[in-house]
């Protein structure tokens, strides 16, 4: 019960963060994002059209299991696609990775590393990944622009006064659980329709 105050307090200290500010830059990776999105929208159809038109006799339980399975892999798609994210604010930087998010004041941020991945490193000298600005090789075959992009983005739009109160790094998980549960809702009654049609 601690751990989930922990993490609800965490939670709404970000939301309290984030509206000191205004996000100036949105940072994403662009091929990645489009295809986890066209690859979330398209598992919700591969989805809904069987559960829509069952085998004759297929039972509500057999879509149960139908839904088990492919509920979670289109939430997964959407977490490693579309969802990761780097907002600039005027307060701090929010980074949004696969299943955390990290809220970095100004005044906790020494730099921004930009190599094969993008780093923030923190004034205590920790390193928070960037998911966004990760590894991959098509970005090293093109010279690390994205990861450029990435560092760029950040450096250019830090105050030049900084709040000395900021309140320390807050992070948090990042599970998106009411894009599940609404996904799973919307599953729910498109396999009841299909057992039982309307007349």
């Amino acid at each position: 019960m601690a751990a989930w105050s922990n993490w609800w307090s965490n939670r709404q200290e970000v939301v309290v963060t984030q509206s000191r500010g205004t996000a100036k830059v949105v940072l994403r990776r662009r091929f990645d994002s489009a295809f986890g999105l066209l690859g979330s929208v398209g598992a919700v159809v591969a989805t809904t059209y069987p559960l829509l038109n069952p085998f004759p006799d297929t039972s509500y339980m057999v879509q149960l299991e139908f839904i088990l399975a492919m509920a979670p892999l289109t939430w997964f798609m959407w977490m490693v696609g579309p969802h990761p994210v780097v907002k600039v604010y005027d307060s701090g930087v929010l980074v949004v990775n696969w299943f955390r998010r990290y809220w970095v004041p100004w005044a906790e941020l020494a730099s921004v590393e930009s190599t094969d991945e993008v780093n923030l490193v923190l004034v205590s000298g920790e390193r928070i990944g960037v998911a966004s600005g990760a590894f991959s090789v098509a970005a090293s075959l093109r010279g690390n622009r994205l990861q450029d992009r990435i560092r760029d983005g950040v450096e250019r739009n830090r105050p030049d006064r900084v709040p000395a109160d900021s309140g320390g790094v807050v992070r948090s998980l990042d599970l998106c659980p009411w894009h599940f549960l609404a996904l799973v809702g919307y599953l729910l009654v498109v396999a009841w329709f299909g057992v039982h049609p309307p007349t």
